[in-house]
């Protein structure tokens, strides 16, 4: 866990670890690491993304034929505003998706980035290694999940609650904030058996960088084309925030 008494890391670091996580990401050493998990994304991304977009077109012309002429523009604005926050949040999940079935390789990636970033060697894990990290992977995965659904589910509520749903757009926005920051810091510190428990009581420490952090990759991901790369340079993007806590903070091994 996190020692209170020192300074927290500031939001411009924050911001240049996602800068770094990129160069990190497609380097010659963490290249062959990225293979896999971008060819996930670019096929997921491109067959959800189809069925999205061609789903938020029926939608938005089929609102727009429901009322009266003279209300037409105000079906075009809160259209407008719900396909934003569709295309938002399905990339969110749709990335998630992606993140999960590659979860072994960012394990691997994590573990790369850490020995080049601290000038360090191992011995290279094999598929047999990855293989047999699955079951122990998809758990964590699964923990991940447990505690972003729940919180989801209320924010599905209040978006359909008239009046209130107005802040909707700004709790999903705080949500897949916080979530980028721990669903791609986690391989860290998966990578050195600390608990999931108290890799959040880690973040929750220093939370404005946290959802900095989240914020940027959560937008980056909602880019087409970009949020391809932005999981790999995520995960080493988050690397570099755990190891600047681990160094600032003596973190727990685990």
């Amino acid at each position: 866990m996190i020692a209170p008494q020192h300074d927290n890391i500031s939001i411009t670091e924050t911001i240049n670890y996602l800068s770094q996580g990129i160069k990190l990401a497609l380097s010659k050493e963490c290249r062959l690491y990225i293979i896999i998990p971008v060819t996930v994304n670019l096929v997921l991304m491109s067959i959800l993304g189809y069925f999205l977009f061609t789903s938020i077109k029926d939608w938005v012309f089929g609102l727009v034929d429901m009322w009266p002429d003279f209300l037409i523009f105000l079906a075009y604005i809160f259209s407008a505003i719900f396909a934003i926050l569709i295309i938002f949040v399905g990339c969110y999940l749709f990335s998630t998706i992606a993140t999960i079935i590659a979860s072994p390789f960012y394990g691997l990636l994590a573990d790369k980035v850490e020995m080049k970033l601290n000038g360090t060697q191992s011995d290279d894990m094999g598929f047999i290694d990855i293989i047999k990290d699955i079951p122990r992977i998809l758990k964590r995965e699964f923990q991940k999940q447990l505690f972003f659904i729940p919180l989801a589910f209320l924010c599905l509520i209040v978006t359909f609650i008239p009046v209130i749903n107005i802040i909707s757009p700004v709790l999903w926005f705080l949500l897949t904030s916080w979530m980028g920051c721990l669903q791609y810091c986690d391989y860290a510190y998966d990578n050195h058996k600390i608990s999931f428990s108290l890799m959040k009581k880690d973040l929750k420490h220093n939370s404005l960088p946290t959802f900095t952090f989240g914020a940027l990759v959560s937008l980056a991901l909602s880019v087409p084309i970009l949020n391809i790369l932005i999981p790999p340079a995520a995960v080493c993007a988050g690397t570099c925030y755990y190891l600047e806590m681990q160094k600032r903070y003596n973190l727990s091994q685990g």
